[in-house]
């Protein structure tokens, strides 16, 4: 019977296999790829083989001790092969919809990307890649991209150029495989940012783009394919994601701003209008007798009851919170006791 290890050493290969045999495989992965840019291929690849949907993961102690999340009772971990030592092992991680939210949970914020952004990334892409983002993003991106896979080709060709046995690109010369590898590599690293950007890669991208895809049939091809491809896009969304956070950060700041400035001038008019400052009322109440005071607390006293309002549970983590947090009951409502003795008073 085959360890652990050597179970989800034999999947990783089958997917890759998989993955690169078939085109709605291969862009289903590159969605993946695009959500989870911050790991390397092969953790990509076997996120992909065992929770394809995956949109945020991380190990157990990330989740309990850093985000205050707990991980699901009953939950199978996403088993990762780790190479960093002197012999593998596996570790595991979850999907953030393996988790659920206490009170102190730290709220998990995964940028979007929205039109609204679009000159801001554009500008920082041309600053970064002095790629020109007149043509529209889509375009930025694909000319970023090509930029990126040819440099991984000059830094890696003789690298490549020797890993081609048993597969379909072992008869090609060498200029056809640097063509074939560029085409492969940039087309699938402008659908991973297309999709994670959401502009819908199915409207540029038909099945004939990718068929050099498919020359990459052995083990180590497709590992220096979805390395490159992997590499290049991580880098290109860490930008992106950057931008996106840097411009919702300054637009935040900038909206406190106007409502404090328009909360002063709010203040300023009144006062030129002379109307009652708030401190007008306690003077007011001061000269008033004791006798007036008593009865319009007493109005007040009948005519609204104050009762406690459970918060919405809606707004926050995206995973329900654990049923030791909810309230068995409904929160009271005073308006119809309010209603009733406002109609006595009348009577």
């Amino acid at each position: 019977m085959p360890s652990k290890l050597s179970f989800y050493a034999q999947m990783a290969d089958h997917t890759a296999k998989q993955v690169t045999g078939s085109f709605g495989e291969w862009t289903a992965f590159l969605e993946t790829m695009g959500r989870l840019y911050k790991y390397p291929f092969h953790e990509q690849l076997m996120i992909f083989a065992q929770k394809p949907n995956a949109t945020a993961c991380a190990d157990y102690d990330l989740w309990n001790k850093q985000m205050g999340r707990y991980v699901r009772r009953g939950t199978k971990g996403i088993a990762l092969i780790d190479t960093s030592g002197d012999n593998p092992r596996l570790k595991y991680v979850f999907d953030v919809s393996d988790t659920g939210g206490r009170e102190n949970s730290r709220r998990l914020n995964l940028w979007e990307y929205k039109d609204e952004h679009q000159d801001a990334v554009t500008a920082a892409l041309e600053n970064r890649y002095g790629v020109s983002g007149g043509k529209g993003l889509a375009d930025q991106l694909e000319q970023v991209a090509s930029k990126l896979v040819t440099e991984y080709w000059n830094d890696n060709s003789r690298d490549i150029l020797g890993i081609l046995a048993d597969s379909f690109l072992e008869e090609y010369d060498d200029y056809n495989v640097e063509v074939a590898f560029r085409n492969a590599a940039t087309v699938s690293t402008t659908y991973a940012l297309m999709s994670r950007c959401g502009l819908n890669p199915s409207d540029y991208f038909e099945h004939e783009d990718f068929l050099s895809v498919f020359d990459f049939n052995t083990r180590d091809t497709i590992a220096v394919l979805g390395s490159a491809v992997s590499n290049s896009s991580e880098q290109i969304l860490r930008q992106i994601a950057v931008t996106v956070k840097n411009y919702e950060r300054e637009a935040s700041l900038q909206n406190q701003a106007e409502r404090t400035q328009n909360y002063g001038e709010h203040i300023e008019l009144h006062e030129e209008r002379g109307l009652l400052h708030p401190e007008s009322d306690s003077i007011r109440h001061r000269d008033e007798a004791p006798g007036q005071v008593r009865q319009d607390e007493e109005e007040v006293s009948a005519g609204a009851q104050t009762s406690a309002v459970e918060p919405d549970d809606s707004v926050g983590d995206p995973v329900p919170a654990s049923e030791g947090n909810r309230r068995d009951g409904e929160p009271q409502n005073g308006t119809d006791d309010a209603r009733i003795d406002e109609a006595e008073r009348r009577d």
